[in-house]
């Protein structure tokens, strides 16, 4: 018997109200060339505001398209764990890799942040570009997993800066490859967690300074050296199979 075709779903940064919704021309070419989607074909809306309907193509054309908007459904309910990801910026690839992987394990925010070590500084005008492509990238993993709020996708800032804009009330954790404690073994659930990920050459001493005043807990994930990217994947894995959802 062949397997069941799983709808698509598309979000749509606006209120889902009424009948029926016409599209933008970007809108029209993404139902038409990326999800290749026709006139009649069935998919899913959903807003990151607590609202997916069903729908239908009405029309589709090269400058829009057309919604026929049908019943209200349950939207997937987000992890129990309030999960931050305090990353540092690293190469266009990997952090595109981190953004897209950590939405789909359910992590409620992305906070770049600039460390001693880091080798990607952004100028104003390309950070606002690289934020903006992250937060696509965000929205597209939350079509592709079911879930139904991108993460809050922040500008990088300093380490420091984003350090001291933490709710006092959350866990802090930071990835030391030679810290005695491991993450798995952390303790129970937090109401809230951070956990801090290094550039490709890791936290710098002046780094640690900062990340031991703010509170945080030095923890490992094992003995090998990961990546940047394999090592925030990794831990976003453990914390939400532990504290979450998984």
């Amino acid at each position: 018997m062949p397997s069941k075709r799983r709808v698509p779903r598309l979000f749509l940064e606006r209120e889902l109200s009424g009948d029926t919704l016409p599209l933008d021309e970007r809108e029209a070419h993404y139902l038409g060339h990326v999800l290749r989607l026709q006139r009649g074909d069935e998919l899913v809306a959903f807003n990151g505001r607590g609202a997916e309907r069903l729908a239908s193509i009405r029309a589709l054309h090269r400058r829009g398209a057309e919604l026929d908007l049908g019943a209200e459904r349950n939207a997937l309910p987000e992890s129990p764990l309030d999960l931050t990801l305090l990353q540092a910026v690293v190469k266009a690839d990997a952090m595109d890799l981190i953004v897209q992987k950590s939405t789909e394990l359910g992590v409620r925010a992305i906070r770049a942040v600039y460390t001693e070590h880091s080798v990607v500084k952004l100028d104003e005008e390309r950070a606002e570009r690289r934020v903006e492509h992250w937060r696509k990238i965000a929205q597209s993993a939350c079509e592709q997993c079911g879930r139904h709020a991108p993460p809050l996708v922040a500008a990088p800032v300093d380490l420091r800066v984003c350090c001291d804009a933490l709710p006092a009330a959350t866990r802090r954790l930071a990835l030391d490859l030679d810290a005695a404690a491991a993450l798995a073994r952390v303790g129970p659930r937090p109401a809230a967690l951070a956990v801090a990920v290094g550039p490709e050459g890791g936290f710098g001493a002046e780094d640690w300074r900062r990340l031991d005043a703010a509170g945080f807990e030095r923890v490992g994930l094992g003995p090998r050296v990961l990546r940047a990217e394999t090592a925030a994947l990794a831990a976003c894995g453990l914390a939400q199979s532990l504290w979450g959802d998984a």
